[in-house]
């Protein structure tokens, strides 16, 4: 199978990686033509091609462009390759929209950056015309970048701050337990890797136990102890109001990014 990327930023590089592998080809193409040959020097099996190349050879098209680049390349893509399935990962861009402008079956996806090492959540809305077999193919294919979920477009942009945007919210709360661990005298490597390993433990506890996140975490907090002590600065900080509104926030983008 040969799979075309058009346009090789943070998450068609991710994809990209995640799909490498025995009986795929990946066909690489970018307007900075450096980028993609950084890329290309990464994953077996690809190649370096022009446009013309990606939308002529590929089974089907992962279009990894920014959503103000999107209609420029539709235009471009124009008729010439209807019977190619287009996916589009492009945040507020509806499979209507997209449908005005081409005649191609249109699937949209939401990945997150842990799609790179096979740890993804990727959402799935299927356009119109897919058979029943082909969805189910596609959606293989997408295992390889971890958990796949195939949601309602309704429902996309709600999920998608949980799953994609979100993790940059959990990013920026590590780096700054990081740096007040280094203040009170940790080295910022030591810091790191026993935040992240904490991290990660907490979390597949989670999905192990059953148990909410509200749960384990009261299950840490001793009365009088020291971990309430700190959980109750940032309950006193509004900590969930903080939160709801950085999720309103992205969400109210999204909409917005047509």
């Amino acid at each position: 199978m040969k799979i075309g990327f058009i346009g090789t930023g943070h998450m068609g590089v991710s994809l990209a990686m995640a799909m490498q592998g025995e009986g795929i080809e990946l066909l690489l193409n970018n307007r900075h033509k450096e980028k993609a040959e950084v890329l290309q020097r990464k994953i077996r099996g690809s190649r370096v091609v022009d446009l013309r190349e990606c939308l002529l050879e590929s089974d089907i098209l992962f279009l990894g462009v920014k959503p103000i680049d999107m209609d420029p390349l539709l235009r471009e893509i124009g008729d010439s390759i209807s019977s190619k399935p287009l996916v589009s990962m492009a945040a507020g861009i509806s499979i209507e929209d997209i449908s005005r402008r081409v005649p191609n079956r249109i699937i949209r996806i939401m990945p997150n950056t842990p799609v790179a090492i096979g740890m993804g959540v990727t959402l799935i809305c299927f356009g119109e015309g897919f058979l029943e077999s082909e969805k189910e193919t596609f959606k293989e294919l997408l295992r390889k970048t971890g958990d796949v979920y195939e949601v309602e477009e309704a429902s996309l942009n709600p999920i998608s701050v949980l799953t994609g945007s979100a993790p940059a919210y959990l990013d920026y709360f590590l780096d700054s337990l990081i740096k007040a661990a280094k203040e009170a005298g940790l080295k910022e490597e030591e810091a790191t890797e026993y935040a992240l390993k904490m991290a990660r433990g907490s979390v597949e506890l989670a999905i192990r136990s059953g148990k909410s996140p509200l749960e384990l975490g009261k299950e840490v907090c001793s009365p009088g102890g020291s971990t309430i002590e700190g959980v109750n600065v940032l309950l006193d900080s509004d900590i969930q109001g903080i939160v709801k509104k950085a999720y309103r926030a992205t969400l109210d983008k999204n909409k917005k990014m047509v």
